[in-house]
């Protein structure tokens, strides 16, 4: 056990819409960085780290007596989902191939869909969710089932630039958008850089971690915007373990 908890130490140190829609012709590239070093059991390993850690701060959360309290857990718990996306979950997927019909629930083993890259991954932090239904939906449908409409904005008509600041004006987080054609995270830094995550369709036909403002898979008329990690409904039941209700689902899950 010392040993696999070096290793993930070491891990996290170093290191969809899709299915119901036709995406557009290949665009040119965004070369992302090469992808992190990953080893399957040290993943696994730091995954049951983390839900350890989740399973710890849900009992810290219900013992809080005040709401001042139990706001601070809540904060936690935000820093905590956030860190184990950004230094685990997210680089260990980098470099997945993408498939139309891709599912696989193994980073760097088979292909993957960009809905189910989304539901899958959020599914390995710890979320409870439906994820073959849910990543079978249209992207907005994805959005609105992980958000509340608080913290959804739609936007129409802008260029590239234009709606990557308008995301960098909405401060740091993490962010799914869903897309005429994909759906994606946005992760949005201290300091104002936002990186795109996702498995795309185009150059190199892989999950990848891009700037965003150089990713031609952000090209889209239409945009929907959720900003899953300022939702304190989706932490709660992040937290608590509680089991989210796929609501609005058009497309059965086999």
């Amino acid at each position: 056990m010392k040993l696999l908890f070096s290793l993930s130490l070491l891990l996290m140190t170093s290191l969809r819409g899709c299915l119901a829609q036709t995406p557009p012709a290949e665009a040119p590239a965004n070369p992302p960085l090469t992808p992190a070093p990953y080893s399957a059991p040290v993943y696994r390993a730091t995954l049951h780290h983390f839900e350890a850690r989740r399973q710890r701060l849900a009992a810290r959360y219900k013992r809080a007596t005040t709401p001042a309290a139990r706001a601070a857990r809540l904060a936690e718990a935000r820093t905590l989902f956030l860190t184990a996306l950004d230094s685990t979950i997210f680089p260990a997927w980098e470099g997945t191939a993408w498939e139309f019909y891709g599912q696989t629930w193994e980073p760097r083993q088979g292909s993957i869909a960009c809905g189910y890259f989304v539901t899958t991954t959020l599914h390995h932090a710890g979320l409870r969710l439906q994820r073959t239904l849910l990543a079978k939906q249209t992207s907005e449908t994805i959005i609105k089932n992980l958000c509340t409409e608080t913290h959804i904005h739609r936007y129409r008509g802008l260029s590239r630039t234009d709606f990557v600041q308008q995301v960098r004006q909405q401060g740091p987080g993490l962010y799914v958008v869903g897309l005429d054609f994909h759906v994606a995270f946005l992760r949005v830094r201290e300091g104002g850089a936002v990186q795109m995550v996702h498995s795309t369709y185009l150059d190199p036909g892989t999950v990848v971690r891009e700037a965003a403002e150089g990713s031609e898979a952000l090209v889209s008329n239409y945009r929907v915007l959720g900003k899953i990690s300022a939702d304190d409904a989706l932490l709660r039941n992040w937290l608590l373990g509680r089991a989210l209700v796929a609501r609005g689902a058009t497309v059965k899950a086999e």
